[in-house]
């Protein structure tokens, strides 16, 4: 009789076990969708107080899983010496049988389980989990404090099921282990990220911005547009702290294409929108719910005292998630072409010195490294599309732009002889025209 008692014993504990690790199973893999639908159809309060509190009853649950696989395997061990009048036999055998049932009954099967039927088991086994948790009271804390004090270091146990650590964790090991791409565990990843980002960390500084001055007639407006490739660009007043609204290249355009014969065109002041502020301390998340409630794609960024930090567009934000977005504009080229005359289209990145040694020159400049730097120094102002200057015996003139503060990636280079070299009179007009234009607004694409 006392083999079929401990046998009995042994599988009903291994039972009672087995339903508990489908039990935690279900509650870490229940969504908040099912688990407002298993309230609503689950009966007594059972339910609502574990949701209410799940870290003490999971708890509670774990402390009540190991004690029942304890048991039932104290009691196979205990029937096994009962037939084999043999400790250490009926110790080694029953720890064999203990860990083939335990990784199938208790181990595997269980938790995929509760995966698949994570609300129809939180209903269940509700009931049952808070009796388990009436009968242990404190317990389990206090065992987790004891824990903690043997372990100093380990983070503290105050996440019910996934922490934000080791979900990162466990999207990094999805990856190594091809379950995911690569390019989705760094989205993910993004994700994570997006939601500690602060504004400033995203905004075009104040010095890059691209703005144009208040009372320009709107053909200047328009030719900056089409140099700069900006689809809105600030207007301001006095100077950079003072911005008076955001001027759109859609706006710009109908305006023009709407003209009468021999009619003056407006200031662009007459078209400029109002303007968002936003404070360089806001998390980008918020910004951006923000942006998409109010319908707008652009925001200065203002800083502590009240001055322009920078400008923030709904790209910036995106790009925060998704990386780099390019468009048709945005090729890779060689560093350096050959166009004949005496000119070379030359990367905006290029070395200076290596810049010099396709003219033959020796460009000495300690305070920028780049041909680019080069370019934007001598100029003065925020480079664009035309731009020009003569500089230590050459010629550069901002050729394109690309990327998503939309600089100047490539230059025309070309070396200058004594005598100075004229440029194109368009383009100087142009130029001239311009003139009051020194920053600027990230790209967004025109519309």
């Amino acid at each position: 009789m006392t083999p079929l008692v401990l046998a009995g014993m042994a599988l009903v504990f291994l039972s009672f076990a087995a339903l508990l690790t489908a039990a935690e199973s279900a509650f870490n893999f229940l969504s908040r969708h099912d688990a407002e639908q298993a309230i609503l159809q689950g009966n007594g309060t059972a339910l609502k107080r574990i949701l209410a509190q799940p870290l003490p009853h999971m708890r509670a649950l774990r402390f009540w899983r190991i004690w029942f696989e304890m048991a039932s395997a104290v009691a196979v061990t205990v029937l096994l010496y009962s037939l084999l009048d043999h400790v250490w036999l009926a110790g080694l055998v029953a720890t064999g049988i203990m860990a083939l049932l335990g990784f199938v009954i208790v181990g595997v099967s269980p938790r995929q389980l509760g995966r698949v039927h994570a609300a129809g088991l939180v209903r269940f086994s509700a009931p049952l989990i808070r009796f388990l948790y009436g009968v242990l009271g404190p317990i389990p804390g206090w065992l987790v404090t004891v824990g903690s004090a043997v372990a100093p270091g380990a983070p503290a146990d105050n996440e019910a099921f996934f922490s934000q650590e080791e979900f990162r964790e466990l999207v990094d090991r999805a990856s190594e282990s091809d379950v995911i791409e690569d390019n989705e565990a760094e989205l993910i990843q993004s994700v994570f990220d997006f939601g500690d980002t602060l504004v400033r960390s995203v905004m075009v500084p104040r010095t890059d911005i691209v703005f144009i001055d208040s009372g320009s007639s709107l053909r200047r407006a328009m030719s900056l547009f089409l140099r700069s490739g900006y689809s809105r660009i600030p207007v301001i007043g006095e100077n950079t702290d003072q911005i008076l609204g955001i001027v759109y290249l859609k706006d710009v355009a109908a305006a023009l294409h709407n003209l009468r014969p021999g009619e003056e065109p407006l200031a662009v002041d007459e078209l400029a929108r109002e303007v968002r502020y936003v404070p360089d301390s806001k998390l980008v998340s918020e910004l951006l719910r923000e942006l998409q409630k109010e319908s707008t794609h652009v925001a200065i960024v203002i800083d502590e005292y009240g001055g322009t930090a920078g400008l923030v567009t709904l790209e910036d934000l995106i790009e925060e998630i998704v990386g780099e977005i390019v468009d048709e504009y945005d090729t890779e080229s060689a560093e350096a072409v050959e166009l004949g005359d005496g000119r070379f289209r030359v990367s905006a990145r290029m070395n200076i010195d290596d810049l010099g040694e396709l003219f033959d020159l020796e460009l000495d400049d300690d305070e920028v490294d780049t041909a680019g730097g080069l370019l934007a120094k001598a100029l003065g102002r925020v480079p664009i599309v035309g731009s020009t200057v003569q500089v230590h015996g050459l010629s550069l003139r901002a050729d394109r732009l690309e990327g998503r503060r939309n600089r100047v990636s490539h230059i025309i280079a070309a070396a200058v002889p004594n005598a100075d070299v004229p440029t194109d009179t368009d383009l100087q007009d142009l130029l001239d025209e311009a003139a009051p234009i020194q920053q600027g607004v990230p790209r967004e694409q025109p519309e």
